[in-house]
């Protein structure tokens, strides 16, 4: 998908260049998240991979968070007195997720078994995305502005449940420990072996922005920025327009 997006974007802005007096703009932002996205992926086709855990027939909770760096450079067709610019941006997430919770079951000799298990998910997706903005009454020094941005990255990262079984014999208890690791590809590809393929084998980037830029000096930038993502991102960062 990057090998057909990339070319395209480029096209798109030389025909661009060549038919308007523009300015590009170059950038550089860091986020933090507060963010479920990929809480339906794991829930839904992940942690059913790891079989000593029945998610099933008892409570399972699980909570995420992560931070966010990228570049971007973008292009104002009409220049400083235009409003609208669209860019292409790298960027590298770093999602650390956590996963607890508990079942009561019976073995196959009707024992009462306890179940506890603990695990964690750590992401780390990189993608391209193409991003389109609108800038607000842009001949102001501080102005606000709202974009729109989608791209794709792999799902890339690892995950690690551990699982305690207590089973409540007559007068006497056997406690187990296993743990499972697992890469979240591995974890598909088994769900797909089984016949329950995932719908996810990458990692969808969607948001809408709204944010206030402000020229600190000639043709330098700082903004803050707040974009909903199935969840929230704070992001700051520097530009410069040349």
């Amino acid at each position: 998908m990057k090998k057909i997006l990339i070319p395209f974007f480029l096209v798109l802005l030389l025909s661009i260049q060549i038919h308007s007096e523009g300015e590009w703009v170059v950038g550089f932002h860091y986020s933090k998240w507060s963010v479920n996205i990929i809480r339906q992926i794991i829930e839904d086709n992940v942690t059913d991979a790891f079989d000593d855990f029945d998610t099933s027939k008892g409570d399972l909770s699980f909570n995420s968070n992560g931070n966010n760096f990228g570049f971007e450079i973008s292009y104002f067709p009409k220049g400083k007195e235009g409003s609208f610019s669209i860019g292409i941006s790298y960027e590298r997430n770093n999602f650390k997720g956590k996963l607890t919770g508990n079942y009561t079951d019976k073995d196959n000799f009707g024992n009462k078994e306890e179940v506890v298990g603990e695990g964690f998910f750590d992401l780390r997706p990189h993608s391209f995305n193409i991003n389109l903005f609108w800038d607000l009454w842009p001949k102001s020094r501080v102005h606000p502005y709202v974009g729109f941005g989608f791209g794709i990255g792999p799902l890339n990262g690892e995950g690690e449940l551990t699982t305690t079984t207590t089973t409540h014999y007559h007068g006497y208890t056997l406690i187990e420990e296993t743990k499972d690791e697992k890469t979240l590809k591995e974890a598909i590809n088994e769900l797909d072996d089984e016949g329950e393929g995932s719908p996810f084998t990458f990692f969808p980037i969607i948001h809408l922005k709204l944010g206030l830029k402000g020229e600190i000096v000639n043709n330098l930038y700082a903004f803050v920025e707040l974009a909903i993502y199935d969840g929230t991102l704070f992001r700051g960062g520097i530009l410069y327009r040349f």
